[in-house]
């Protein structure tokens, strides 16, 4: 009886990982010793689920951008990070490179936080 295997059934070799990921050989390896992907050694050889190498990619890639605080963007393309379980929401201000400098300049000089500098020039910006 034939079987018929879908996507998520296939078992990917070393080497097929390797390129699956799109790293040398040696690189997966390296991932699959240290236990960070998951597999199983069969005789061996080292075989791979690609179902459960995706999910890992997925489940890693979320992992790492509440860690590292990445900038991602949300349904509205605005962007944002979580970092330290805090949300931090990005906001483009209608103001020239020259005048930013200028702000941080002032922060600087004054001793003020920038952050303090931005929201009262929000505040301005706002009224006018």
């Amino acid at each position: 009886m034939n079987e018929v295997t879908t996507p998520t059934d296939e078992v990917l070799t070393l080497e097929e990982l390797a390129a699956y990921l799109k790293v040398s050989e040696t690189t997966a390896y390296t991932l699959v010793r240290s236990g960070e992907i998951p597999g199983r050694k069969v005789g061996r050889e080292w075989r791979f689920l690609k179902a459960r190498v995706t999910h890992w990619l997925m489940q890693a890639g979320e992992e790492d951008m509440e860690k590292t605080g990445f900038v991602q963007r949300d349904e509205l393309g605005g962007e944002f990070k979580q970092e330290g379980g805090q949300e931090y929401v990005a906001l483009w201000l209608p103001i020239t490179r020259e005048e930013k400098a200028a702000q941080i300049e002032k922060a600087t000089r004054d001793g003020v936080n920038v952050s303090e500098l931005v929201a009262d020039y929000l505040r301005s910006w706002v009224k006018a």
